[in-house]
């Protein structure tokens, strides 16, 4: 993982964190889980939309593949969230799909760029 996709990261978890801490928990006017759920999904998703840019378009395959198993990876995340109703395993759960997405990403990325040499 290069420095750009690192500060990209660190950047959207800072933003995520404070969004939660701004907006009430639920109930009247406030996110409820599934709201949080499907928040943080589209910024996880959106953050491999924007790492993917930099892996060659040879292998969209590939990098739709690592999206789509992500995506599944976060619904089963928010299945445990509507059992379980605790927030932080959600986020626990979200983080390790994002580093998993993120690796697979960098993994494409050095296997073309090996391939290429």
């Amino acid at each position: 993982m290069n420095l750009q996709s690192v500060v990209c990261v660190v950047c959207v978890f800072v933003a995520v964190c404070a969004a939660q801490e701004a907006a009430p928990a639920g109930g009247p006017g406030g996110l409820t889980l599934a709201d949080q759920a499907a928040q943080y999904k589209e910024t996880v998703l959106l953050v491999l939309a924007k790492r993917a840019t930099s892996v060659p378009v040879e292998n969209a395959p590939e990098v739709a593949e690592v999206v789509t198993q992500t995506s599944q990876l976060l619904d089963a995340c928010a299945e445990a969230l509507e059992v379980h109703q605790q927030v932080w395993q959600y986020k626990v759960c979200g983080s390790g799909a994002l580093q998993q997405g993120l690796a697979g990403l960098n993994a494409l990325q050095v296997a073309s760029s090996a391939a290429a040499r």
